[in-house]
């Protein structure tokens, strides 16, 4: 491309393309020596070749690589999802240009501050969405298995399964999420809770039977009590654990 196709930032429109080729989303801000605005992937600043501070606006774009590059590097992929915090990158890049360093950096770590949170809350619904589908396949296994003698072990995974979701649910506000991770790691680490849950059921069922622990639910006329400690074994993720310990030690 020549330099006489090169578009000056007072020629960038909505919904036209850059001088990359790239299609205009949004425009933040345009000077008739430099232009802020977005495309589907990217918030870009481009700048009038012809100004006598261009190479000013070079060096002040350049202090604030580094956080730029961070930010940049947790936003969605379509940056459509997260307009309210491009708009707040858009004029910490604005405000840096027009060398106010120091108030671009605390607009920048503000929306790292926000991106932060959102991709958490994100990333604990997703979580949370995982465990609460798992317990409903519970369900769903429970209420279509045919009536024999191994019913029981259905009626065990989905309690142990409503203890987890139980447990998820109560603190969603402090899960522990990687804001690096995407949908599907969160997903599996929430499924994966609920795994063990119904795994810590099947084993809280079978010390029942064997007599080994909770062996007071034996004497009830119904397995009401049963139900009850395979919620439970499945709520208080380190029950069983902390009971397979207490017997190894015994043992030894």
């Amino acid at each position: 491309m020549t330099n006489e196709a090169q578009l000056k930032p007072y020629d960038y429109k909505l919904g036209g393309n850059d001088n990359d080729g790239a299609k205009i989303e949004m425009i933040y801000a345009k000077h008739i020596d430099f232009v802020v605005y977005r495309t589907e992937r990217s918030i870009r600043v481009d700048y009038n070749d012809d100004s006598p501070k261009l190479e000013t606006y070079f060096e002040n774009h350049h202090k604030i690589s580094v956080i730029l590059g961070r930010i940049y590097s947790w936003l969605p992929e379509n940056l459509s999802w997260s307009e309210s915090i491009n708009s707040q990158i858009a004029r910490a890049m604005t405000t840096n240009i027009s060398g106010n360093f120091d108030d671009a950096i605390q607009m920048l770590k503000h929306a790292d501050q926000r991106i932060i949170d959102l991709k958490t809350i994100q990333g604990r619904l997703q979580y949370t969405f995982s465990a609460f589908f798992l317990v409903l396949l519970t369900f769903t296994a429970l209420y279509f298995t045919p009536k024999s003698e191994h019913e029981i072990f259905s009626y065990i995974a989905f309690y142990g399964s409503l203890g987890g979701a139980l447990s998820v649910a109560i603190g969603f506000s402090k899960l522990e999420i990687d804001i690096d991770a995407n949908w599907i790691i969160n997903s599996l680490i929430g499924g994966s809770r609920i795994l063990i849950a119904i795994a810590a059921a099947t084993f809280s069922y079978l010390a029942i039977q064997s007599g080994v622990a909770f062996s007071f639910v034996t004497n009830l006329t119904t397995n009401n009590g049963v139900f009850m400690i395979a919620m439970i074994s499945g709520f208080i993720e380190m029950l069983i654990p902390n009971l397979m310990n207490n017997l190894t030690s015994e043992d030894k």
